[in-house]
């Protein structure tokens, strides 16, 4: 039987006076986790190393696999994910959409999803005045996850590669966006 650990569950170990600390902050934000992600963490817990060595390989082969998908079209990657399902991406540096304008033309066109990065990024909230280029930076980011099927990948490749490849747009500044 092969287990995908997807979920998010977790624990912690502290001295008791920060354990119960933890304790109350945990009461009050969550619940306990669901039967069934209880038992896939005894699962994940006793499985052996091997499976665990797999699975590294396997997000490593995907993930890879993303950056050249989003390098072969303009993207930036300045640091590959050493521990995550996640990777950010620069919007090319021709693209003239923000984050979230980007990732809803690109929805509507391709079908395929990403999170605008401007959530992830804290705004300075300082008494000086900022540059243009530095309240547009956290607007210049987009999540991809690369968790899913190679299946699913090849897809989003296809799509993005069918993109590339067009020569009707309805958005011209959405062509921009996408190296040609």
């Amino acid at each position: 039987m092969t287990y995908r650990f997807s979920w998010r569950i977790g624990w912690a170990i502290a001295p008791a006076f920060a354990a119960s600390a933890i304790r109350n902050i945990h009461v009050k934000i969550t619940d306990s986790a669901p039967a069934p992600f209880q038992e896939a963490a005894l699962t994940a817990l006793t499985s052996p190393p091997e499976y665990f060595e797999g699975l590294k390989k396997e997000y490593e082969f995907k993930r890879d696999f993303l950056v050249k998908v989003l390098t072969s079209v303009g993207f930036q990657i300045h640091s590959k994910p050493q521990g995550s399902i996640f990777l950010f991406a620069e919007l090319p540096k021709n693209c003239l959409l923000s984050d979230v304008e980007y990732v809803k033309e690109l929805i509507k066109e391709a079908g395929v999803v990403a999170v605008p990065g401007c959530g992830f990024f804290h705004t300075k909230l300082s008494m000086e005045p900022s540059s243009e280029a530095s309240c547009n930076y956290p607007k210049r980011y987009v999540r991809f996850a690369f968790c899913k099927s190679i299946a699913t990948l090849a897809a989003a490749a296809q799509k993005f590669s069918d993109l590339k490849n067009a020569t009707r747009y309805e958005h011209p500044s959405y062509m921009r966006c996408v190296k040609g």
